[in-house]
């Protein structure tokens, strides 16, 4: 898909940003245009997102020097926008691990995209699990055969279920790793993975919007209230012990008195009253 028909989406479009987002749009593309040390890792998953912005990161990642990882989950992106990835990625040279998962790619991405990872000099994690679509044999092989053509390509998290594709896909997982292990017990330069993901993982992300502080006191307000208004929570074991007794009331004979009077003549007679 060509670049050229952004211009055309600008048109529909009234603004960036969505009041309702948690993205500062002004920040992450100010970031993006000077390529800053913010954008090592962007991590924009579940949050709703104009197409025009994806389309800035994915314009980014042709020429970056700074983005090394890009998680992109459940953002709904299609196949018209996922092709707009993949032209960015044939010239990215320096992204490592990449993070579509949950939204609604089709083979027709996924395997040339695969394609790419197949040469991709820097790409060592690649998610793409929980499609709205199955991705089918065709889409689990053409992984398995990135796997198996680039050794430093470490991990595809997808739940194979092909048998042919998982059974491959599993043995160059090893064999990728393996090699890994082989470099670091040799003292040669090797991705520490582990490291890496750790920074990633504790990347800020400035562009993504604190909760509103003025809500949070809303809420808390609202709660103290309720509180206050709340009756005080009744002693159980108090409230057994009075159902208990009043039981025991209950249960006991009315007697009135022309009754008595009858009982006690009845007694007297008896010779109960009898010294």
């Amino acid at each position: 898909m060509p670049y050229s028909d952004v211009e055309s989406t600008r048109r529909r479009v009234k603004s960036f940003v969505d009041e309702d987002s948690d993205l500062d749009v002004n920040i992450l593309l100010k970031c993006l245009m000077d390529d800053t040390d913010e954008i090592f890792c962007i991590r924009i998953n579940n949050i709703k997102i104009d197409t025009l912005v994806l389309y800035a990161i994915f314009e980014a990642l042709k020429t970056t020097k700074k983005i090394c990882h890009l998680s992109l989950a459940g953002l709904n992106i299609n196949d018209e926008r996922g092709l707009v990835l993949n032209e960015a990625l044939k010239e990215n040279t320096t992204l490592q691990t990449l993070n579509l998962e949950s939204n609604d790619l089709t083979n027709l991405v996924i395997e040339p995209l695969c394609a790419i990872l197949e040469t991709h000099k820097t790409l060592r994690e690649f998610k793409c699990s929980h499609q709205k679509n199955g991705l089918g044999s065709r889409g689990e092989e053409a992984m398995a055969r990135a796997l198996n053509k680039n050794n430093q390509l470490l991990k595809i998290s997808y739940p194979f279920k092909v048998p042919s594709a998982r059974s491959l896909a599993d043995r160059c997982h090893i064999r990728n790793q393996e090699l890994l292990r082989q470099k670091r017990a040799k003292g040669e330069d090797f991705y520490n993975y582990n490291e890496e993901i750790k920074k990633r993982d504790e990347h800020p992300q400035p562009w993504i919007k604190e909760i509103n502080e003025n809500k949070n006191e809303v809420m808390r307000f609202k709660i103290n209230e309720q509180r206050r208004s709340m009756r005080k929570v009744p002693d159980i074991t108090k409230m057994r012990i009075e159902a208990k007794q009043r039981a025991v009331e209950n249960a006991k004979p009315i007697i009135d008195n022309e009754l008595s009077v009858k009982l006690a003549i009845a007694k007297r007679n008896s010779g109960v009253y009898r010294l």
